[in-house]
């Protein structure tokens, strides 16, 4: 079941991506709203392993949009019309290398795109660890969603 929408450009970036082989996560909120957190998020964060790929440059203009190189203190990022919500991460506070989240991570489908999505527990991990109000404020909903799912497996 989808947990929300990708708009058509987000769902071809994903789609070319996947194509590529390019390796990202979903982390942040996005990630634990997929895996049932009753919370809202006004983007999607995404951790690449590779942010300066030419195939992210690619994926991103068979989405429609474009990549922006990091340059100075600027971090890269995609843009373009459809792709707003999507934020690049290059920082995973609390987390593993990529390599160690990425083995660990879930394969979720949303509008018919397998994406590949941090575990609730890590989340939470990377929650605590950044420790700003909004993160301690998200923590109550977060464990008790993976509290739920565990009461839910127990009953199965």
């Amino acid at each position: 079941m989808d947990a929300f929408a990708l708009t058509p450009s987000e769902r071809a970036l994903f789609s070319a991506l996947n194509a590529r082989g390019v390796r990202y996560l979903v982390i942040g909120l996005g990630a634990a709203v997929l895996q049932g957190a009753p919370m809202s998020t006004q983007d999607i964060d995404i951790w690449f392993e590779h942010p300066g790929d030419d195939l992210m440059r690619a994926a991103a203009v068979e989405a429609g949009g474009f990549w922006v190189p990091a340059f100075g203190l600027q971090p890269p990022g995609l843009g373009g019309d459809g792709l707003e919500r999507i934020d690049t991460v290059l920082t995973a506070h609390g987390l593993l290398d990529f390599a160690a989240e990425y083995s660990g991570a879930i394969d979720h489908l949303v509008d018919g795109i397998p994406l590949k999505v941090l575990t609730l527990e890590r989340v939470i991990a990377s929650k605590r660890s950044l420790n700003r109000p909004k993160d301690i404020a998200a923590l109550p909903a977060l464990e008790a969603t993976l509290q739920a799912r565990a009461l839910k497996t127990d009953d199965a």
